[in-house]
């Protein structure tokens, strides 16, 4: 069965459809792909409302946009069909102004350079309306078509047939959550975590690292209570300078979180301080950190 199929049982002539499959070969960009396209579409959706000059010229002939997101397996999640209407040619004020635009930028590629950098290349790009259709949503991020390689992103839906894998049973497209050894977050991630994810962290406790990426200093920090890893985190990430005392002169939106101990959600708290006391000694980071005791 091929998604141009669901085309045809909708009546929606396939030369009418654009074909987006959006992809990434950095991972942290396309986990962030996923987790917007799960948490925050109003952001995905800024993220796909402009397009290079190739791809936008193809959506200015098609008046469908169907989008999907591409997997490192091969996969093609569905995102869901739009009805697209051109609107209007972006200038680098408007680029530098609109906030849902500033923050898709942060979210994304907020890890190769601010989002106030580079800017000027994508001036001149239209910003499309995209407007989902809803006789597709039943099938938004539960059907899996086969990725059809290649580099182009933008494609003809009736010179690109899309195998179909699967229809999951469950609406799904953020990543699972790594191990915890693995794990290694921003701001950006924290502030859009996936509930699964969000869920997990807020059952852990435990010893975590924070590096300010301005200029490599350490902050070593213990998390334990109700909310245990999430509420700690959140709580640092949640004003424009850090908390507690050591961090406050400092931006967290450079700030990156690491776990170095997990321990048991019923640690007892003197367990938890007594832990991070040793790492603060063994990483020094009292001398050669951001630790003050």
């Amino acid at each position: 069965m091929l998604f141009q199929d669901f085309l045809r049982l909708h009546a929606l002539p396939e030369g009418e459809v654009a074909l987006c499959l959006h992809k990434s070969n950095d991972p942290v960009r396309r986990k962030a792909l996923a987790i917007l396209a799960e948490e925050r579409p109003d952001l995905f959706d800024a993220f796909q409302s402009t397009h290079a000059p190739g791809p936008e010229a193809t959506l200015r002939a098609r008046p469908y946009l169907a989008s999907f997101l591409s997997a490192p397996d091969g996969d093609a999640i569905f995102l869901g069909m739009f009805s697209r209407e051109a609107g209007p040619v972006l200038s680098l004020k408007e680029w530098q102004e609109d906030p849902l635009l500033c923050e898709m930028r942060e979210r994304i590629d907020g890890h190769l350079a601010p989002a106030e950098q580079g800017v000027d290349r994508l001036v001149g790009r239209t910003r499309f309306d995209l407007n989902r259709l809803a006789r597709f949503s039943d099938l938004e991020k539960r059907l899996i078509c086969r990725d059809p390689g290649g580099r182009a992103y933008m494609r003809l839906a009736e010179t690109t047939p899309l195998q179909v894998r699967e229809l999951r049973r469950h609406a799904h497209v953020a990543p699972p959550m790594p191990d915890w050894t693995e794990l290694s977050l921003t701001r950006s991630d924290i502030t859009t975590l996936p509930r699964q994810w969000a869920a997990t962290l807020r059952h852990w406790r435990g010893i975590y690292l924070i590096v300010d990426e301005s200029d490599g200093q350490r902050y070593v920090g213990s998390a334990y209570g109700a909310e245990n890893l999430l509420g700690r985190w959140q709580r640092h990430v949640a004003g424009d300078v850090g908390v507690p005392v050591e961090l406050r002169p400092r931006d967290p939106s450079r700030f990156r979180f690491s776990i170095l101990e997990l321990m048991a959600p019923t640690a007892l708290v003197e367990d938890v301080v007594a832990c991070e006391n040793s790492w603060k000694l063994r990483l020094d980071t009292r001398r050669n950190g951001l630790n003050e005791n």
